[in-house]
């Protein structure tokens, strides 16, 4: 990553990584909670990371899957994620694979067995509805994407992966064999109608049929070299297809010639399914579902009233489907798909600062105006009113009732009851605030885009502009005591001031990478990390610095101190990095997501909680506990 771009560019970048790892990888935000039963040692293994909002889980799901029953389906995602319901998706269980992987295709065949695809080759399944979990020899190593069974025995199944991959079964999937595709791009999704008839389509406008059970595949373009995404049976001759640019293809010789259908979009159409021959579904990236009532001739656009996208749909028949897609999402519809209801729970708005006054009552803050509050541990997040409907960045305790938070545009707020309501101060500046502290219950610092610096005496009910002698960006601040307050930014920046924030002197380091967090576990000791894992040390109250990059090369985005030389730091892609040391070494400590992380609360024990992405501009809360 560039050192020289601010935070704000930086998590933009972020989230085109995340995107071009998978077609459709998108990202989250999540709150997670280590269930520990000491401090350090148990931060040091990483165990007991639980979820704790949005629930089942927030992780991207990419596929799910219902037996003929309705009942027994399960979903599955990034990060090991494997859910299973008994009871059609209106409460789900997380599985325990073993496994260390992606996975992007299921098919449940009845109550007892399944099967899921994944990164690496990984094929697994299950014999009794999920509780066990165990590998299946294939011959490949490639990133499989999707699996599909057909036939009334569900005997013949097809496996699509990278690199024009297929793999077939006609045991039911106890041993597989290569096929030969003729591609060589990567195939995203497959439908079978029979043991002889099947469509696989991916990227580069892949679509390949066979009607000899994938002895020979023919190859077409009906979408002119764009990403095909998914395929879909009417019935024997007909078959749909949908990809990127608005893309839908119809067939009525079994894949043999295609006719584009407008739809009147350009939106990128993410997933197909049909009940019926006559009535389907797709999702496309700007949150809708289209549906069709006359075997995909027409299709009309409906607004599910959600803002994570909907990456793949699944119809058992004509009225009973699900979706699911960022966040952890999950869809239910009982009507076609005119009208769903969410099965999971919880917000998912970003989370980008987070702060507790005990170990019970804590706050959080986020895009669009979000705040939440808890006083259960972070068990249950109840949304507060904030008036604002820009991102919220950075929040400040003073004591028990007594709060501030600074967002975009110059926003900020306070309370004086813990967080129940808040009102508004008058900043005097437009330029985006990220970061606050209080020296005092009078006595604040807010910094931000532009080298901005404001300062209240005025318990942050008005504020006034002080000169910090940059224009860089300043992306976090703390206060030691009443007087001396550091500053961190952009480009290594690193200020102090010794009168309470009136005149600012900066700190020589030979630091060039963005610093993002800071913090101080007292007057002296004290912590920076940011872009490249970069991290310093200080013991003298920030006067002087000793950097050193961590053991990993990401973007650390946030610090907690909770010794003299001992921090948690946390970053992109899930990272989460405990030193005891002063930074000399860190830890990897494990975790259940590689969502970009951007708050972190640390209190002691088992009391560990960060916070990050909701993703896109329809971000949202998510949480953790044991």
């Amino acid at each position: 990553m560039n050192a020289d771009k601010n935070r704000s560019e930086i998590k933009k970048d972020s989230k085109s990584f995340s995107l071009s790892v998978s077609i459709c990888v998108h990202l989250w935000l999540i709150f997670l909670l280590l269930g520990a039963v000491t401090a350090s040692a148990q931060l040091r293994t990483g165990l007991g990371w639980a979820w704790q909002n949005p629930l089942p889980q927030g992780n991207p799901l990419y596929a799910i899957h219902f037996a003929a029953d309705k009942e027994n389906g399960f979903a599955v995602g990034s990060d090991n994620t494997i859910l299973a319901t008994n009871d059609g998706g209106f409460s789900w269980r997380k599985q325990n694979s073993l496994t260390d992987v992606t996975f992007s295709g299921v098919f449940v065949r009845d109550k007892a067995n399944a099967f899921v695809v994944g990164a690496r080759g990984t094929v697994l399944t299950t014999t009794n509805g999920g509780k066990e979990w165990k590998a299946v020899a294939v011959e490949t190593r490639d990133h499989l994407s999707a699996i599909e069974f057909t036939g009334e025995d569900l005997k013949t199944g097809w496996i699509t992966g990278t690199y024009g991959r297929i793999i077939k079964t006609t045991d039911g999937g106890l041993t597989w064999k290569l096929q030969t595709s003729g591609i060589s791009d990567q195939l995203l999704n497959i439908d079978a109608f029979d043991a002889t008839h099947a469509v696989a389509v991916g990227i580069n406008g892949a679509v390949i049929a066979t009607s000899d059970g994938g002895e020979t595949w023919k190859a077409s373009d009906p979408c002119g070299g764009t990403i095909v995404t998914d395929t879909a049976y009417l019935s024997a001759t007909d078959v749909m297809v949908a990809g990127y640019g608005g893309c839908v293809a119809r067939s009525s010789d079994a894949g043999t010639t295609w006719k584009r259908i407008n739809i009147y979009s350009k939106a990128d159409l993410l997933s197909v399914s049909f009940g019926d021959a006559a009535n389907g579904s797709i999702s496309d990236a700007n949150g809708l579902i289209w549906i069709t009532g006359d075997g995909g001739t027409t299709w009309l656009p409906l607004n599910v009233r959600t803002n994570p996208k909907l990456v793949a749909v699944s119809f058992v028949d004509r009225f009973t489907g699900w979706a699911v897609g960022e966040n952890g999402l999950i869809l239910r519809t009982d009507d076609g798909g005119f009208s769903w209801q969410r099965l999971s729970e919880g917000g998912r708005e970003d989370v980008n600062d987070l702060a507790f006054m005990d170990n019970e009552i804590g706050i959080a803050v986020g895009s669009r105006g979000r705040i939440w509050i808890t006083n259960d541990a972070g068990r249950n997040w109840l949304a507060v009113l904030s008036s604002v409907t820009t991102g919220l960045n950075s929040i400040s305790l003073y004591d028990g009732q007594r709060a501030w938070i600074v967002g975009d545009n110059g926003v900020v707020l306070r309370t004086i009851n813990g967080g129940a309501s808040w009102g508004k101060g008058i900043s005097g500046v437009t330029e985006d605030l990220l970061g606050v502290s209080f020296a005092t219950d009078k006595i604040g610092i807010a910094v931000g885009a532009n080298g901005m610096i404001i300062r209240t005496e005025a318990a942050g009910a008005y504020w006034e502009q002080v000169e910090s002698g940059t224009r860089l960006w300043l992306e976090d601040v703390k206060a030691l005591d009443a007087d001396r307050i550091v500053v961190v930014g952009d480009r290594g920046t690193i200020l102090r001031t010794e009168d309470a924030g009136k005149t600012w002197q900066k700190v020589t380091t030979n630091v060039k990478e963005n610093l993002y967090g800071v913090s101080f576990i007292d007057d002296k000791n004290g912590f920076a990390v940011g872009s490249g894992g970069i991290t310093l040390y200080t013991t003298d109250g920030g006067v002087t610095w000793k950097d050193q990059e961590s053991i990993v090369k990401f973007n650390l985005f946030a610090v907690q101190a909770f010794g003299v030389a001992s921090a948690i730091a946390v970053g992109e892609l899930g990272t989460v990095l405990i030193t005891e040391d002063g930074g000399k070494t860190w830890a990897v400590q494990q975790g259940i997501t590689s969502k970009v992380l951007q708050a972190v609360v640390y209190r002691g024990g088992n009391r560990l909680w960060v916070g990050g992405r909701g993703g896109d501009a329809q971000a949202n809360r998510s949480a953790i506990t044991t």
